[in-house]
């Protein structure tokens, strides 16, 4: 099998002939140290990872040396991770809600990443349209403390947000499938450790229909649909999977979500993405400790197919590099074996 149909036949929830890895984020310094003169898109192919991820291109004004102004219009302040965290309001109230426009989604650079990836990678890895969705956008453009108010307090102006960044993501998404991405991602994280972000009514309410409607807007463009989320998610995993996902990543074991419990409960209807841990193991271990992570986590969740191998979040600035490199190793090796094993 080439990877691209190692990660579809995940995502279809059917057996391939080893478990697939995929990771959508890994940090800058630890891709200069496996791999010295590679960025992401590079990297992924050289170090044996099954698909690609890539963004939508947004231009970035400087403003300081540790904050820009971001397209979307709101200032982001550099943090120690290759991350730039939002800052302040862009839509405040209804007025503000009515002028604001999304940049413009046929920009001739929106996609220059992604056409990089697909001309290097087509029909060898998986290419996934990494996006977003209403909450990550509500959340970053009315304010995160804001958005979790209003919820309760005007849930009308949270839900207007959604709507508008789901047209703006619908649209991103139809252009990406035409360029020939075939998986998109979903994010960004809708729970903490203690459960939702919000009641599962709220949820129910206010980003359950806009999400059904995005990911149908890209199922229908012909793409996969993989839903990334820290946090516990089971109050709500039943509402996500309703809305249209084909995968969960990452299963956050740090929240209490356990790959076993997951696969008992939902491996007949998505694929799982995860879980080893980047707080813990890939931090903290040796290769050793995470080679048996690894294998613990393709125990609970291969059976059938339907499993992908990634971290428990993302790999950060202080993973150890070759705690990394043992990872996708193991990946590689135990996945053959036990697919051949279990077929």
């Amino acid at each position: 099998m080439t990877s691209r149909e190692r990660i579809i036949t995940a995502l279809e929830r059917k057996v391939p002939d080893r478990v697939p890895a995929l990771e959508f984020v890994i940090d800058s310094q630890v891709i200069q140290a496996l791999a010295p003169g590679a960025d992401y898109i590079d990297f992924v192919g050289s170090f044996g990872l099954d698909a690609v991820a890539v963004r939508p291109n947004l231009k970035r004004e400087r403003v300081d040396e540790d904050t820009v102004r971001d397209e979307r219009g709101f200032l982001a302040r550099r943090t120690t991770q290759d991350y730039f965290e939002p800052q302040g309001q862009v839509i405040r109230d209804e007025r503000d809600l009515a002028r604001y426009e999304f940049p413009d989604p046929h920009a001739a650079h929106r996609f220059t990443d992604l056409k990089r990836a697909l001309e290097k990678y087509k029909g060898r890895l998986a290419v996934i349209a990494f996006l977003r969705d209403g909450w990550s956008e509500a959340r970053d453009l009315h304010g995160f403390q804001e958005t979790l108010i209003d919820l309760h307090d005007d849930p009308k102006l949270v839900r207007g947000i959604v709507e508008k960044a789901v047209d703006y993501y619908s649209e991103l998404g139809r252009i990406a499938a035409g360029l020939g991405a075939e998986v998109a991602m979903s994010g960004d994280d809708i729970a903490g450790n203690l459960g939702p972000l919000m009641s599962p009514a709220q949820f129910r309410q206010v980003l359950f229909p806009a999400l059904r409607r995005l990911y149908r807007s890209w199922h229908d463009a012909g793409m996969r649909v993989i839903k990334h989320s820290d946090g516990n998610l089971y109050p709500i995993l039943d509402m996500l999977i309703e809305a249209g996902i084909d995968g969960l990543h990452p299963i956050d074991p740090l929240a209490g979500m356990s790959l076993e419990r997951t696969k008992a409960l939902y491996g007949d209807r998505i694929c799982l993405i995860g879980n080893v841990s980047c707080a813990g193991s890939l931090v903290f271990g040796t290769p050793e400790e995470v080679r048996e992570e690894v294998r613990r986590c393709i125990e609970a969740a291969a059976a059938g197919g339907g499993y992908i191998a990634a971290s428990s979040n993302s790999i950060p600035r202080d993973c150890r590099p070759e705690n990394y490199r043992a990872m996708i190793e193991e990946v590689r090796e135990y996945g053959a074996r036990y697919y051949g094993r279990h077929p």
